[in-house]
């Protein structure tokens, strides 16, 4: 009698232990989803961009970061004009691109842009908010259509006329435009110098350097920003 009492006495220690330790494996799978805040039933999407970080470093440092950056000071605070808020580090960037990047360091509206330019800017900014991200590791294949890449030259510029369909970059029987991306990254050393407000519409000046310290000059831009449509666009350049 004593050893059936026994026996069942084991037998019982033996079934909670395994429950216990089956409920430690469950609060440590729960623990473990709780702290990687991954949802098992989501599919996550993966991008690939190579191994490149990206942003806008405002405050002086002494010594590069990994990756793409734009190492920019100087009179970086955002401007109002005419009740809207104009981003003067974005539109120093974009005056670097138009200048230095895509060769058009002058123009009185966007109609003095050749389309091809045009074209490419506009493209290479449905993927990329900065042209200095593209990463130079990898060459991307891109197709769109007409309708976006002209909402995307509307958002830079503006309401215009430009017939982006003229470019190279059009493919008339797809109907589509197709471009290798281009590799632009790199990092961008900057100094605003003036950006003022004068009557409707913002003046931006930009001293661009060859390198982190400032010490060597690249160029000069001078960006000129309206509001269309309640946003503020690009309305004229000239660098130097």
């Amino acid at each position: 009698m004593g050893d059936k009492m026994r026996n069942k006495s084991f037998a019982k220690s033996a079934y909670f232990k395994c429950i216990l330790a089956f409920g430690l494996m469950c609060a440590v799978m729960i623990s473990m989803c709780s702290c990687t805040g991954v949802d098992p039933n989501v599919e996550e999407k993966e991008t690939k961009s190579g191994d490149y970080q990206v942003e806008t470093q405002n405050e002086t440092t002494d010594v590069e970061l990994d990756g793409f950056h734009a190492y920019g000071d100087g009179m970086t605070a955002p401007l109002t004009v005419k009740g809207v808020k104009v981003n003067v580090e974005d539109f120093a960037l974009r005056s670097y691109e138009l200048a230095f990047m895509l060769a058009q360091p002058k123009f009185k509206s966007v109609n003095d842009i050749p389309v091809d330019a045009l074209a490419q800017f506009a493209f290479a900014h449905l993927y990329y908010e900065n042209l200095y991200e593209i990463p130079n590791k990898m060459t991307d294949y891109c197709q769109t259509t007409q309708k976006k890449l002209n909402d995307e030259l509307k958002k830079h510029f503006g309401e215009n006329k430009v017939d982006l369909t003229k470019s190279e970059l059009y493919n008339k029987s797809k109907k589509k435009f197709e471009m290798w991306m281009p590799e632009y990254g790199q990092n961008i050393y900057y100094k605003v110098d003036a950006a003022n407000v004068e009557g409707d519409k913002a003046v931006i000046i930009t001293t661009f350097y060859n390198e982190l310290k400032k010490t060597t000059k690249l160029g000069r831009t001078t960006i000129t920003v309206k509001i269309k449509d309640g946003k503020p666009v690009i309305a004229e350049l000239s660098a130097d």
